[in-house]
């Protein structure tokens, strides 16, 4: 393997034995180097084919453009989210979360806040990856001597929840966000009723909330129909089948789609666990 193009001081464009093109991270990798050298594999930390050349594009003007030591804090940061998690995020996070840093960076030091309307919820629905977020403000406060407000907690975590996610769009993660909330808040307001965080089957609800939110956006919903549970619901549980319905209504309202029968047998059922939760 030898550097076919330095990014950075860590970061070099190489190609492997199937002649892909491959950019390996690792600190230190191109100190006092050049085009033709050899790559010293235990410098190697990370490796990314470059099979999408858009993608691939975007990485080598970010890295290009990027302080190396911003980029390192960025990988400790990936790294801290993968081994917390135990999950392995997807290759655009190096592209997107670099970005953002970057710019958060530049945003603090000419003392600019940015206004993160769903930091509430973010902390809420997503307490690991918001810790993960919190112990990130820290190591770029240790490493880049910037202090970023507790507002990009918020950001930071929302782009581990979205590395943790197939469709790799932030805007989608969002949306998830918001509709978790709002359901929520629809399924408060019927039941006149504040619900535990700490419960059990609200974090039942919450999660499946989460990806009942992912499938929807993604146009992935349950389209199975069961005439008899669907029925057997509606006669067992009429409040948290109607609570439903109104969750319904602010779907079409604001996406301008419904949820199918099998969507909604699930969340009747679970709202119903939630709403007993309460009432034990």
């Amino acid at each position: 393997m030898v550097i076919t193009k330095i990014l950075n001081n860590n970061v070099v464009l190489s190609t492997n034995k199937a002649n892909e093109e491959v950019i390996y991270m690792g600190r230190g990798l191109a100190f006092k180097k050049k085009v033709g050298d050899k790559i010293d594999p235990a410098f190697i930390q990370k490796e990314f084919v470059l099979k999408d050349s858009f993608n691939g594009l975007q990485m080598q003007q970010l890295f290009s453009d990027v302080d190396a030591e911003e980029v390192e804090t960025v990988k400790k940061i990936i790294n801290l989210a993968e081994n917390n998690l135990q999950v392995e995020l997807s290759t655009s996070i190096y592209i997107t979360l670099t970005d953002h840093i970057h710019y958060a960076i530049t945003r603090a030091s000419e003392g600019i806040e940015m206004p993160n309307p769903l930091l509430f919820e973010t902390q809420k629905f997503y307490p690991r990856e918001f810790a993960i977020a919190q112990q990130a403000r820290q190591l770029i406060k240790k490493d880049l001597g910037v202090k970023l407000p507790e507002t990009e907690a918020g950001f930071i975590a929302l782009h581990i929840v979205n590395g943790k996610q197939e469709n790799d769009n932030m805007q989608t993660t969002m949306q998830m966000t918001e509709i978790v909330r709002d359901i929520l808040s629809i399924i408060s307001r019927f039941f006149g009723q504040t619900f535990d965080p700490q419960s059990l089957n609200y974090q039942r609800i919450v999660t499946h909330l989460q990806y009942f939110a992912q499938r929807y956006l993604t146009e992935e919903v349950f389209n199975e129909e069961d005439e008899f549970l669907f029925a057997l619901v509606q006669s067992k549980y009429p409040e948290s089948f109607q609570s439903v319905q109104r969750i319904n209504d602010y779907l079409v309202t604001t996406y301008g789609k419904s949820i199918g029968q099998s969507e909604m047998i699930y969340l009747t059922i679970h709202i119903q666990r939630v709403v007993n939760d309460k009432k034990k």
